[in-house]
């Protein structure tokens, strides 16, 4: 304990050059280790969560399919997107599409088993047709169709985007409605 020179009252050991309080090394050391380990690791949990942010979400529906307008689906494949749309009080989405050239249409459609998807952008949920929707379809020009997707886990809902796929071909940015 010691007077400084201004006259306030020191706790603890006085240093006699300075006046200041003299600061066990052992302590210094240490609170300044600690400090820097706070800092690295703040900095790592910084740096961590920046990737983590920066890595989109990947949809495995979505992986591996090439992206077209609704233009080209038209042009290409023979098949005008209507509207997706939330029915059944959100419970399930409707796809509505117009078959404008039948022959273009069957080679996008195929088999049975290669029914479209809905992949909801920006995360990895997919969404497939009823049970009850697996079945031939007979294309036709000018013919009007719709598929019903389950919203599973109310993973759409008015403004969500959903990208519809099919046989290797993606659709991104259609805007569900309500």
């Amino acid at each position: 304990m010691g007077i400084d020179t201004t006259g306030a009252v020191l706790e603890g050991p006085v240093d006699g050059e300075s006046g200041g309080v003299i600061e066990p090394t052992g302590r210094k050391w240490f609170t300044a280790k600690r400090l820097v380990l706070a800092g690295f690791v703040v900095v790592s949990l910084l740096a961590a969560f920046v990737v983590w942010q920066s890595q989109p979400d990947t949809n495995a529906a979505i992986d591996g399919s090439t992206a077209i307008t609704a233009d080209e689906l038209e042009s290409q494949y023979g098949v005008r997107l209507d509207v997706v749309g939330l029915i059944a009080s959100g419970g399930l989405i409707e796809l509505r599409f117009q078959v404008t050239d039948a022959d273009k249409a069957t080679a996008l459609f195929g088999a049975v088993e290669d029914m479209p998807v809905l992949a909801v952008e920006g995360s990895t949920a997919v969404l497939t047709s009823a049970k009850g929707m697996k079945h031939q379809l007979t294309l036709l020009d000018g013919a009007s169709y719709f598929f019903l997707y389950t919203n599973v886990a109310n993973a759409v809902h008015e403004g969500s985007t959903v990208a519809f796929v099919i046989n290797g071909v993606r659709v991104p940015h259609l805007i569900v409605q309500q």
